[in-house]
């Protein structure tokens, strides 16, 4: 359903996420695999704080169509759950796609400066379920 999807980012774009991503919804109900909505909404997730279901959408996304914005998507929703790891490896897979891409290169390096901290301060972290 395009008029949802621009509905959606128009809302977006306003910084109303909480409308933006129920449009973004409709716009799934209407087409369950269009892997530029899921990536869109896996956006408004994360600007909404709700991690984990960015997570799931960019997911979604990249099993549809593997894509920059999509391991973007997901690299960043990983290093705000912080799960550096997992997070790394999303932004290393974006990169293979897109290896002169800058703002991967640059949350690469954030997720490995993270990493770096964490082990030098010999901080354990289990992954969430």
């Amino acid at each position: 359903m395009v008029d949802a999807f621009h509905e959606a980012n128009a809302l977006f774009v306003d910084g109303e996420y909480d409308s933006a991503l129920r449009e973004y919804t409709r716009a799934l109900d209407a087409e369950p695999d269009n892997a530029e909505y899921y990536a869109k909404r896996a956006v408004a997730h994360t600007e909404l704080g709700n991690y984990i279901d960015a997570v799931a959408d960019a997911t979604k996304s990249i099993k549809l169509a593997p894509t920059l914005k999509a391991f973007l998507r997901k690299g960043e929703a990983l290093f705000r759950l912080e799960e550096y790891d997992e997070a790394e490896l999303a932004f290393r897979k974006g990169l293979d796609l897109v290896p002169d891409s800058i703002i991967l290169r640059r949350w690469l390096r954030k997720c490995q400066v993270c990493i770096a901290a964490r082990t030098s301060l010999g901080i354990s972290v289990e992954p969430l379920p």
